[in-house]
């Protein structure tokens, strides 16, 4: 599986679910969403199944048992716990497609590697993350060693990762976050513009 899978591919697949015991509620919005898209709401319900499902940094960051186990000391180095459930854990499809694109990211083997070299960083990650936050989301690990693993690209990459994936970040914040995982990793330093 990879995060630019053949849209055809999805229409091929042999399974069949049947989802029983919906709340009326969640019923209605399936509903008014699938009209709202133009679908029925079996179309509307593959699509998005397919899509969450088909999405390998999500469904890496829901069964890596490295990732749960990370996520685990991350709460205990912080003292916060993790949010219940794996659907809290803040990352949309659309920037995980953006790291497979800007990071290479074609197997879970590629996401074993990245959280594999980011581990003894990831405190320092967690660091600089700190925003009084009451909850971890599930998945920050692997959130966490996405960025390791971005920060020790050369500055062309690293601009439009910024670009793409920290837009809403003061700049000077982000290069300084980068500049302490590169030193941290003992790589060069970047050059940077006056901000």
């Amino acid at each position: 599986m990879s995060c630019a899978k053949n849209r055809s591919d999805h229409w091929r697949a042999k399974g069949t679910l049947t989802v029983r015991h919906l709340p009326a509620d969640v019923d209605a919005a399936i509903a008014a969403q699938a009209k709202a898209a133009g679908r029925s709401k079996s179309d509307f319900i593959q699509e998005v199944l397919s899509a969450s499902f088909g999405d390998i940094i999500g469904n890496f960051s829901r069964s890596s048992e490295l990732v749960a186990l990370m996520d685990r000391e991350l709460s205990g180095v912080t003292g916060l716990p993790l949010t219940e459930n794996w659907y809290d854990a803040g990352r949309t499809l659309a920037e995980n497609r953006e790291y497979c694109q800007l990071l290479n990211i074609r197997s879970d083997t590629d996401l074993q590697r990245i959280m594999m070299a980011g581990v003894p960083w990831l405190s320092l990650r967690m660091q600089q993350l700190d925003s009084g936050i009451p909850l971890l989301p599930q998945g920050i690990s692997l959130t966490c060693a996405l960025f390791i693993e971005a920060a020790g690209r050369e500055r062309p990459q690293l601009n439009i990762f910024r670009r793409h994936l920290f837009w809403y970040m003061d700049e000077a914040l982000f290069w300084r976050e980068v500049d302490a995982i590169r030193a941290a990793r003992l790589l060069p330093a970047l050059e940077h513009p006056d901000f």
